[in-house]
């Protein structure tokens, strides 16, 4: 398992490139948030997601966010395709 920590800082946020780290961008007008993070494995790769705080936005693949960056939680599974899949839950990136 792998600790998500959160950064506030985007640009340290792209500094550091710590595994497991994320930053989330303001909400959109219809709520639709933007979150960064560095991928779990340690391998450097970024990924971006589309996350509704409390909801699941409707169009494209996206992930509900429970809100929280202390304990963070997203919903359904991430899957990178032949790389990593795993789930973000209790601020723990857990491998499938």
């Amino acid at each position: 398992m792998t600790r998500a920590v959160h950064y506030r800082d985007r640009n340290a946020f792209f500094g550091d490139q710590t595994p497991g780290s994320f930053w989330v961008a303001d909400p959109d007008e219809d709520g639709t948030q933007v979150w960064l993070h560095f991928c779990p494995c340690g391998c450097g790769t970024k990924q971006r997601l589309k996350i509704g705080n409390g909801f699941k936005p409707k169009a494209g693949p996206s992930w509900c966010w429970n809100g929280s960056t202390s304990a963070p939680e997203l919903s359904p599974s991430i899957n990178w395709q032949g790389h990593w899949h795993g789930w973000l839950q209790g601020g723990e990136w857990r491998a499938c």
